[in-house]
């Protein structure tokens, strides 16, 4: 039996050997990319390396240095866990990404970010030019399919968009949590002209829905009118409502 069990020991720690010696610009190749996204300067192997990230969307380009180093502990509470950095123009984030078998996990995210790199990423954002501070920070924070656990906040400084000449619109902030089910989250604003707040849900993978209000204050109010008028219709007390909710992919493919 002893010597069964060194056999065994023998298999899987060869299997590992092999596995982080696997060239990851081999592995690269096996991965369906989303549209749009392409790697390149593949360096390194499946375990720790690095790639070139060119993120492409309505025109808009970014480019965004990758590096990842696979941490071996977290293969004792049966994690498969991955330090990663992330830097390019106006970006700079860093954090932990976990797979288990109950699903997903980041932990120890910080994001650092100009708003505009985001045009690369969603042709609505390319339409809207949004540009300021972004900051998230997601302390611990794990997902599968519609259920989330954890707490995470991102704030969105100096905020403006292509359409309205007012600038800047505010600073924002988002603060999320869950506790197994969909993940709750509330929109307040800091300061500025146009004053957002609401709150809503998030089941993962992008199920959203949002209720809230918009309204313009200061000397911008008139100006901010055809931006609140996009944003949803007029009360009475002449605030916008805000509600906003996104099919689901798996629903729209039953359509």
């Amino acid at each position: 039996m002893r010597a069964r069990g060194f056999l065994a020991l023998g298999i899987v720690a060869y299997a590992v050997f092999l596995a982080a010696t696997v060239p990851a610009r081999f592995a690269v190749r096996q991965l369906a990319l989303p549209p749009g996204i392409a790697l390149s300067n593949v360096e390194g192997t499946v375990w720790q390396g690095a790639a070139r990230a060119d993120v492409t969307a309505s025109g808009a380009e970014a480019k965004v240095d990758v590096r990842w180093r696979f941490l071996p502990a977290s293969l004792v509470s049966g994690r498969l866990a991955f330090a990663i950095e992330a830097r390019g123009k106006g970006l700079d984030a860093h954090g932990t990404v976990a797979r288990s078998f109950g699903g997903y996990e980041a932990r120890g995210v910080e994001l650092r970010a100009d708003a505009a790199q985001l045009a690369a990423v969603s042709p609505l954002l390319a339409t809207w030019r949004p540009q300021g501070a972004l900051t998230l920070s997601a302390p611990a924070f794990a997902w599968d399919e519609g259920r989330a656990r954890g707490s995470a906040r991102a704030e969105w400084k100096n905020a403006s968009l292509a359409l309205t000449d007012v600038r800047p619109l505010g600073d924002y902030r988002i603060e999320a949590s869950a506790e197994g089910g969909p993940a709750a989250f509330t929109v307040t604003t800091l300061e500025g002209a146009l004053r957002i707040a609401g709150h809503g849900t998030f089941a993962p993978p992008d199920a959203l829905a949002f209720s809230g209000e918009a309204r313009a204050v200061g000397n911008a109010a008139s100006a901010l009118e055809p931006l609140l008028n996009l944003l949803g219709p007029r009360r009475a007390d002449g605030a916008r409502t805000l509600e906003w909710r996104s099919i689901p992919r798996s629903t729209a493919r039953s359509r």
